[in-house]
């Protein structure tokens, strides 16, 4: 009984592992070459120094 359920649960969790294999798109594919304009340079923050105080939103704005 227990090699019964041994096979069935073997071959379950194969079936189960190549169906999620499949479902998901393929990752190793090779990136085109042009880069979109969001790609092509990074996001940058400008934080505050830790010794300067938080200014409040409106504060903030106004000054740019």
């Amino acid at each position: 009984m227990l090699d019964v359920r041994l096979v069935t649960t073997s071959l379950a969790m194969l079936i189960a592992l190549i169906s999620v294999a499949l479902a998901e798109p393929a990752q190793d594919q090779a990136r085109p070459a042009t880069q979109g304009a969001s790609e092509a340079r990074p996001i940058r923050v400008i934080l505050p120094a830790p010794w300067e105080p938080a200014r409040p939103q409106a504060e903030a704005q106004s000054t740019k």
